[in-house]
């Protein structure tokens, strides 16, 4: 009975306890109990909560058009529940914390996605380009035992007003477009008019 008690564990269903020692392979335990050999066998735990992930670029980069910007953006990882993904978690972050596996893969795809996509293919598709630096970062991730929850663009910033110009752009394009299409609307309420009042002569 004290044997039993002493090496009875149950792990939370957002914690995967580790146990290993005495087979080659460990055994990974989430949301239920387990007997660990007290003495010939050690417990480790590992976090499966969601992380989240302030990303943001250091310095300026090129996009595929050859403009300046510095992305801002949150992702949300968190520790795989696949048995393979979490083993590799486990040889990666074991007793790590999650300041630490934040700080693993930051920048460096989405600095990869900006230089392919154009200035003005960011701005007016920000999902667009969340998707493909998900799908970018996924394999990386995957290799530490990873996986990637949500990714999603807060702001997009550069130091020309590049991004207001365009939004200017954008304003005066539908003024004149709406002004095209009020001066239309006169024309044809007189030109009816027109018609009407002659039929009556």
């Amino acid at each position: 009975v004290i044997f039993l008690a002493v090496g009875y564990v149950k792990a939370p269903p957002d914690m995967a306890f580790i146990i290993s020692g005495i087979k080659k392979k460990s055994k990974i335990v989430i949301g239920k109990a387990a007997i660990r050999i007290p003495f010939f066998e050690r417990l480790d735990k590992l976090n499966l909560r969601l992380i989240p992930i302030d990303v943001k670029t250091s310095n300026a980069v090129p996009t595929a058009d050859y403009i300046n910007i510095n992305v801002d953006a949150t992702v949300n990882v968190k520790i795989s529940n696949e048995s393979e993904k979490l083993r590799l978690a486990a040889e990666n972050f074991l007793n790590k914390n999650t300041e630490y596996i934040a700080g693993v893969a930051r920048e460096g795809n989405v600095r990869e996605i900006v230089g392919k996509m154009k200035l003005e293919e960011m701005v007016s598709d920000r999902q667009k380009f969340a998707t493909l630096v998900k799908e970018n970062a996924e394999p990386d991730l995957a290799a530490m035992g990873l996986d990637i929850i949500s990714f999603n663009v807060q702001n997009f910033v550069d130091g020309n007003e590049v991004i207001e110009n365009l939004g200017i752009d954008n304003i005066v394009k539908i003024k004149k477009a709406a002004a095209i299409a009020r001066a239309e609307s006169e024309r044809d309420i007189k030109v009816a008019q027109a018609a009407a009042d002659k039929e009556s002569n």
